[in-house]
């Protein structure tokens, strides 16, 4: 699920100055609590304090930082930071010693105490406005990284699964024109049921695959199912006698799945597998029980040493599943002499 947050939230900038602003009010209302009264009682001093120290943390984090020495201005930087620590200096003395003075009659330090004196003492508050600001800076930069690198990791994933998706068995369907082509020579009545099947099959790859969330959202587990019938009858249509049993158990209109991931263990069974054996046909079978599915193929090995090139093959359906199912599937392959077997088990 994605999260949508309000476009203000999106904004470094924004989210930077509101947590400045946000610091700022809760040192000022913690330090205003007061037990004894049950009541908030301000003190400018206090006041005036935290705002000098949160501007110049800002300052330091906002200008200095961002926009300075991500820039490779080292010279301006440093120099931005000892005006960081002299503007702090310069705002708490002008508030207090200043401007409290001539509204409120008194001071934090003794009115005639000298700006040197003054600007000495404070000079470790202006470190810490420096070095929180330093600190809030690697933060932030470090949950952007995190964020960068969490969508590149997306964006490769989502660009490798597009890539896998692509990787349809050409010669299936070059096989299956001659085939068509052969039936309407010959005047079959076979002919459009399976240009039909083939229509079907390939908007499925095409479109029907594609129409959710830019082509990776999931698709109703029914249409996975009629998708590999068809397949499968179209493949019987290159395999003169094949044998197949194809068994399907439970709702599959309850669930989805991600499209074109079951195809690959149906085509290995037919590009390697012996079908025109009745007594070892193969066999698929597929169910649904408490949200999860198993799917199982059996088939005949075939004898003759079988092409290795085409098929999206079982590194593909593997590698998708890793992406699309990770830690939610079992997947077991047995290779024995005369035949081969798949069992697929994910949460839907």
């Amino acid at each position: 699920m994605t999260l949508h947050l309000p476009a203000f939230f999106n904004n470094r900038t924004h989210i930077r100055n509101l947590l400045y602003l946000t610091l700022w009010a809760t040192m000022v209302l913690l330090n205003a609590d007061d037990p004894k009264k049950h009541a908030l009682v301000f003190d400018p001093l206090e006041i005036s304090f935290s705002l000098s120290f949160w501007l110049a943390a800002w300052f330091e984090h906002a200008i200095v930082l961002t926009h300075l020495l991500n820039r490779q201005r080292l010279g301006w930087a440093l120099l931005g930071s000892v005006g960081a620590m002299g503007g702090f200096i310069l705002t708490r003395y002008l508030l207090e010693q200043v401007f409290y003075w001539h509204l409120f009659g008194f001071t934090n330090y003794d009115p005639d105490v000298s700006k040197l004196a003054y600007a000495w003492d404070n000079r470790f508050y202006a470190i810490y406005a420096i070095g929180l600001g330093l600190a809030f800076k690697v933060i932030e930069d470090w949950f952007v990284h995190q964020q960068e690198r969490i969508e590149l990791v997306s964006e490769r994933n989502t660009a490798e699964l597009a890539f896998l998706k692509s990787q349809v068995n050409p010669h299936f369907l070059f096989n299956t024109l001659n085939n068509i082509y052969s039936l309407a020579y010959t005047k079959s009545d076979d002919a459009p049921g399976a240009i039909l099947k083939l229509s079907e099959l390939m908007r499925y790859m095409l479109y029907d695959s594609n129409e959710h969330n830019g082509g990776t959202g999931r698709v109703p587990l029914s249409k996975e199912v009629d998708y590999l019938k068809n397949y499968v009858e179209l493949e019987k249509l290159r395999v003169a006698n094949a044998n197949v049993l194809f068994s399907v158990e439970g709702n599959t209109d309850l669930f989805r799945i991600e499209p074109l991931l079951l195809v690959s263990f149906v085509e290995n069974a037919f590009k390697h597998g012996d079908l025109t054996d009745p007594n070892q046909p193969l066999v698929l079978d597929l169910s649904v029980r408490n949200g999860r599915l198993r799917f199982d193929t059996l088939n005949k090995k075939m004898n003759r040493q079988t092409d290795s090139a085409g098929g999206i093959g079982l590194t593909n359906v593997k590698r998708r599943l890793a992406l699309l199912y990770p830690d939610q599937h079992t997947l077991h392959v047995t290779n024995d002499q005369d035949s081969y077997a798949c069992s697929l088990e994910l949460s839907l």
